[in-house]
């Protein structure tokens, strides 16, 4: 389990393929201090287990189903992730509660500068838009954030300065895709009343999925 609050960005420093998966290493002082093999590292909001460390370099398995459900098959050598460490029982939940389990990946339609702030709206496949509600929360990227605007099939969002020095979204542009988690707490809602009526296919498909 994961806040959404970022505590370091990451470079790519390799990526070896391997059989319907590969080993993704990420060089990221922070991380590799704090962490042991079989570790939980939030990577862009994707929940991965440390295989190995060595130096400032800490490395992962991905599975082909991460890959499918996630931008890791954007990465290049260089690219710049968001990282945090799996939650302490006695640390503050500054965010919200993120599983590290990415739903689906969104683009980026437009993101501007509003003076010190940064918006960005993002689309998704309009079959999510149950689980997004204005001033609810939502995770993109790892990321902890407010929506500000809901949308069919897209969510506006207002980046504090804070947000954009300390992750990777400042370096969004149209057309990039990011890894979206939606509020656990909403899914289970929509869970409960959709369990009671499930005339409505696109949430009998939506929670079908959910139990693979």
């Amino acid at each position: 389990m994961f806040t959404g609050l970022i505590e370091s960005t990451g470079k790519i420093w390799n990526l070896k393929k391997r059989d319907k998966g590969l080993e993704l290493y990420i060089e990221d002082h922070f991380v590799a201090s704090n962490v042991k093999e079989g570790d939980s590292v939030s990577v862009d909001g994707a929940c991965l287990t440390v295989n190995g460390i060595n130096d400032k370099i800490v490395s992962f398995d991905v599975s082909f189903e991460t890959i499918h459900r996630t931008i890791i098959s954007d990465y290049k050598v260089g690219s710049i992730v968001n990282c945090e460490l799996s939650l302490r029982a006695d640390k503050r939940i500054g965010g919200h509660i993120v599983t590290g389990h990415v739903d689906t990946v969104g683009i980026v339609k437009r993101c501007s500068l509003k003076g010190d702030f940064l918006l960005l709206s993002i689309n998704f496949d309009k079959d999510y838009s149950p689980f997004v509600v204005e001033k609810g929360s939502i995770a993109i990227n790892g990321v902890s954030l407010t929506i500000n605007e809901v949308g069919s099939d897209f969510v506006t969002l207002l980046l504090i300065p804070q947000t954009i020095q300390r992750t990777n979204l400042r370096f969004m542009k149209p057309n990039d895709r990011v890894n979206i988690e939606f509020d656990i707490i909403g899914k289970y809602v929509v869970k409960y009343l959709a369990a009671r009526d499930t005339s409505d296919s696109r949430l009998k498909r939506l929670l079908e999925e959910e139990e693979l």
